[in-house]
């Protein structure tokens, strides 16, 4: 038989039905929409990433160690193969003015190829003293190109010993894949211990003699995509590989660096030596000198006192010769003026006295002679002493300048005598406290930002797998309804046809093509709305938190053939049980319109002290609500279902609002940690206290040992963070523990036994009194008894006191961290400051920036709950019009005859809201009930193995569900207010028989 006549009256149906159709075409639409949506989101989320990752080139391994990189470390990271390694010289430091962090890059051109800069503004460095900016809102609120940024010198991570400019003109604002978060930056050791942002400048303004980072990119990473499986064990394996090649060298390196300071040491000595060697010479050479010059003043001295003498024995002498001759000639010119008057000139003895006395005066002459020739001598002798006391001065003098000098020069040798034994017994003390130098190969999960992007897109897959179940079960229900609607308004049709000799499998398929082609529109338009406006809305959502490009959307096969198959299971399994009861029957029971329901006494009518006070209306409604079972559960299931979809999406954002100040706020009472040297001096433990106590508002200081730890059950392996207070009793101080289902239960750190948190017990199935092994990273392992589960909302801890450690691990317990308290007052850049500056500290985090972070992802993961009330609420709303709309279309005789009867437009309306109505109330408690079993078994699905969402639904909540469906309720009966104006009243009474 031919079958046109059936295909043409299926498409007329369609046509003549459009509401019935457009609400199946709808349901699925919203359906499908969602679910391929949702579940194409976390995957969209991860491709967009993974695209910015290959196109921006993001390294996978980041390596570094706490000595730089030298070029023994160089040589054997280049032997890695198939892998492009870029060496970066980097520094952090504080920006004059402003006090921002930031870690300065060194750059050039040779380092396209790993970590891409993406320019924002501007352009990149091209001489040394230009700079780019992280483009950050930290920068871009303080600086614009143009504008001069200068490194503090009073940066204690001394960049001036490394940098060979300190005042840069910003050229730009730059993208690094290394961040894609927003915000965080890391931390860092100057400062208050938060990196603030990054900055490039060129390599040649660093004067360093080793790399401090090194970035390396494999070849073949690129096939893998980030945060898969394949990806991480893939990147899991290279990093065994390049930590096997770094296997021996801290120790090689350590042996080098001790030799070479060693030795070191040895030549300062020797230097030292040698210095204190010329000191002695130039002291003996002074002391020759001042000997020399001290023999030439006794020579002068003694010589002057010689020629005085000599000159006072030569004069004495001459003059008593001269007396003795001025005397003999007196004698002979007495005797010669003797014989002169006796007249005897010319006598003998005359002449003989002449003789004498010319002979005495020529003796005289001779005197006057040698007394000039004395004076000339003794002038001699002065002018010679004179040039030998000069000389004598002279040498005074230049020796007194050489000891001035020599003074100097030995204060200043003395002094950095003094300063260079100081440095070599820092030397020596440092070469005694010498360690090993650790070398870091860390991936991407280092980077931050890139494992919570992860978290997150984890945390939207984990809704998109339950979530839309709930909606594909509303929408069978809801196609069942309509279905039934259909088939029971065809019963004649259907008659007709097996009287014309169709078969049943001829006329199902009309039922299943309407419901097939309602169903494939539906589908094939939700799965491009979903593919596309799910992973915008969302990611556009996540774009305050992260630098990454627009969604990158595409089609998913998979979840496109599950959404369209659960439609199509929806609606045709909801056709079939529809039309099977009708294909039973023969064509003569078909062709007789149904009989009504028998009218049976309800149950408030057995109850006459109500009864009696209800109205004929309000009478009437009763009768009609219990009369008909199924339009009644259907709409009570209908709208209990929108309900709950409602209060598990208000819940879900109540479970995820007070995370963070139940965690934040009662739990961890604390406000910073400050992670300290375990090999600290005591006089820098005291120095870090002392500076705390000056502190005003410091409150407490804790001492305790943080250690990463694997926890394993029965094959069942969680990682953790090991807590181990210094003062047990103090601890109740810092963190509350706490029993979550009934918090007036705390739990004490005793000396057997640790407490792990509730979420870890949870993973591991563990329970009070069992025992879990725990093993630390060193490969040391220990059984460790449970004495308590304490409430935690955030990562897995396990809480054990001092002895307990001690216990199990049988070594003595070393601290490395500090739990800070303090007044909210205390400014935390302050404190950072001071506490970075001390050396037994190495870093800090403060629990406002761990909150903060935490919360800006709780508020991004609340416009996915903002997505799933606005998706549920359509979905309510298109169930409550189907439900209504099939409602009044099986009754139109009724409305018609109370009309005709002389019912308003108002009162006729009424008559069906009335009873609307009570099932609405009676659906949206229902619901409630529904909902809290959904919002727990959603919580318990959506939760991710590192956190715990509150268990809690607002009243407000409740609140909001009740006042959108009854406002959905009260649109819907305005929409067919109008529609019950306009019902042909001829045309509905018409007779069926």
């Amino acid at each position: 038989m031919k079958k046109s006549a059936l295909w043409k009256d299926t498409f007329r149906e369609i046509t003549r039905s459009k509401t019935r159709f457009l609400s199946i075409f709808a349901i699925i639409l919203i359906g499908v929409a969602f679910y391929a949506g949702l579940s194409a989101t976390g995957p969209v989320m991860n491709d967009t990433a993974d695209s910015y990752y290959d196109e921006q080139n993001l390294s996978d391994l980041h390596v570094f160690s706490t000595m730089g990189l030298a070029d023994e470390d160089k040589e054997l990271l280049d032997s890695v193969e198939n892998a492009e390694i870029n060496y970066l010289y980097t520094k952090d430091v504080i920006l004059s003015g402003t006090g921002l962090t930031s870690k300065v890059y060194g750059w050039n051109e040779n380092l396209e190829n790993v970590n891409t800069l993406k320019i924002i503004e501007g352009r990149l460095p091209e001489a040394t003293d230009e700079i780019a900016l992280d483009h950050t809102s930290n920068y871009a609120d303080e600086y614009a190109i143009g504008d001069s940024v200068t490194f503090n010198e009073d940066s204690s991570d001394d960049q001036d010993d490394v940098l060979t400019e300190r005042t840069f003109e910003v050229v730009g604002f730059v993208k690094s894949p290394l961040y894609i978060e927003r915000s965080n930056r890391g931390n860092t050791t100057i400062g208050n211990g938060n990196l603030d942002g990054f900055s490039v400048v060129l390599s040649e303004v660093f004067d360093m003699d080793i790399y401090t980072d090194a970035h390396v990119l494999f070849d073949q990473s690129s096939q893998y995509e980030s945060y898969t499986e394949d990806y991480q064990s893939f990147i899991k394996k290279k990093t065994n590989d390049v930590e096997e090649v770094f296997s021996g060298r801290p120790e090689e390196r350590y042996d080098k660096l001790y030799e070479e300071i060693e030795t070191e040491i040895n030549d300062g000595y020797t230097e030292i030596e040698d210095a204190k060697q010329e000191l002695e010479e130039g002291r003996q050479e002074l002391k020759d000198s001042r000997n020399e010059i001290d023999e030439g003043y006794a020579d002068y001295e003694a010589g002057l006192d010689e020629l005085e003498s000599e000159e006072a024995n030569a004069r004495a002498e001459i003059e008593n010769e001269r007396d003795n001759l001025n005397q003999a000639l007196n004698e002979v010119q007495a005797n010669k003026n003797q014989l002169r008057e006796a007249q005897r000139e010319g006598t003998a003895a005359y002449q003989q006295l002449q003789a004498q006395e010319e002979q005495i005066i020529a003796g005289l002459e001779e005197l006057d002679n040698a007394e000039n020739q004395l004076e000339q001598e003794l002038t001699a002798s002065r002018e010679e002493l004179e040039q030998a006391r000069v000389e004598l001065e002279e040498a005074e003098a230049d020796y007194q300048e050489g000891l001035e000098e020599f003074k100097e020069e030995e204060a200043k040798a003395n002094k950095e005598i003094e300063e260079a034994q100081a440095d070599l017994a820092d030397a020596e003390e440092q070469l005694a406290e010498l360690e090993e130098p650790e070398y870091f190969v860390k991936d991407r999960t280092s980077n931050p930002g890139y494992e919570e992007f992860s978290e997150n897109a984890d945390r939207i897959s984990a809704i998109a797998k339950i979530f839309p179940v709930f909606f594909f079960m509303l929408a069978a229900l809801i196609s069942l309804t309509t279905m039934t609607r259909m088939v029971d308004e065809g019963r004649n049709q259907i008659g007709t046809l097996k009287a014309l000799g169709y078969g049943n499998t001829s006329i199902a398929a009309k039922y299943f093509i309407y419901a097939f082609i309602a169903t494939s529109f539906g589908s094939v338009i939700g799965l491009f709305l979903g593919y596309w406006l799910f992973p915008n809305v969302i990611l556009d959502a996540y774009s305050t938190l992260y630098n990454l490009p627009e969604a990158q959307t595409q089609f998913y096969w998979n979840y496109a053939l599950i959404s369209i198959i659960a439609a199509l299971l929806a609606t045709g399994l909801s056709t079939l049980v529809s039309v099977r009861l009708s294909l039973r029957s023969n064509a003569a029971t078909l062709l007789r319109p149904k009989a009504p329901k028998k009218g049976k006494r309800i149950f408030l009518e057995r109850l006459p002290f109500i009864w009696k006070r209800f109205s004929f209306t309000q009478k009437v409604s009763s009768r009609n609500l219990f009369r008909y079972k199924r339009r009644m559960l259907m709409t009570l299931f209908g709208v209990a279902g929108g309900t709950a979809l409602l209060l598990t999406g208000f819940g879900l954002s109540d479970s995820i609002a007070d995370i963070t100040d139940l965690q934040f706020g009662e739990i961890n009472l604390y406000q910073a940690i400050v992670t300290e040297d375990p090999n600290a001096t005591e006089s820098e433990q005291q120095s870090i206290a002392k500076t705390l106590d000056e502190v005003d508002g410091f409150e407490e200081q804790l001492q305790s040992l943080q250690e990463s730890v694997t926890v394993e059950k029965d094959s069942e392996m969680r990682d953790a963070t090991l807590l181990v207070p210094d003062d047990k009793e103090m601890f109740k101080d810092f963190v509350v523990l706490r029993d979550r289902n009934d918090q007036s239960i705390r739990y004490d750190l005793k000396k057997e036994g640790a407490v792990i948190t509730d979420k870890l017990a949870d993973l591991l199935d563990v329970n009070i009194g069992d025992t879990v092994e725990m093993e630390w990273e060193e490969g040391e392992t220990a059984t460790i008894d449970i004495a308590g589960i304490s409430e935690q909302y955030v990562e897995h801890y396990v809480y054990m006191s001092k002895e307990y450690y001690e216990q199990v691990i049988d070594e003595d317990i070393s601290y490395n961290t500090s739990l800070l308290k303090y007044e909210d007052s205390i400014n935390e850049d302050e404190l950072g400051e001071k506490l970075t500056e001390e050396d037994g500290v190495l870093g800090i985090t403060f629990v406002s920036s761990i909150k903060e972070e935490f919360q800006d992802s709780m508020d991004s993961l609340d416009i996915v709950t903002v997505v799933l009330i606005i998706s549920a609420a359509s979905l309510a709303f298109v169930v409550l019009y189907n439900l209504t709309n099939i409602n009044v279309s099986e009754r139109i005789r009724e409305l018609s005859t109370i009309k005709v009867l002389g019912f308003y437009d108002k009162e006729v309306t009424m008559y069906v809201y009335r009873e609307n109505f009570v099932l609405t109330v009676m659906g949206i408690l229902v619901g409630f009930v529904l909902g809290i079993f959904m919002h727990q078994f959603v919580l318990q699905t959506a939760e991710l193995d590192v956190m715990r969402f509150v268990d809690q639904i607002a009243w407000s909540s409740y609140l909001y569900s009740f006042l959108l469906m009854f406002f959905f309720s009260s649109l819907v009966m305005i929409v067919m207010h109008f529609k019950l104006k306009n019902v042909d009243m001829v045309e509905a009474l018409k007779t069926q028989d």
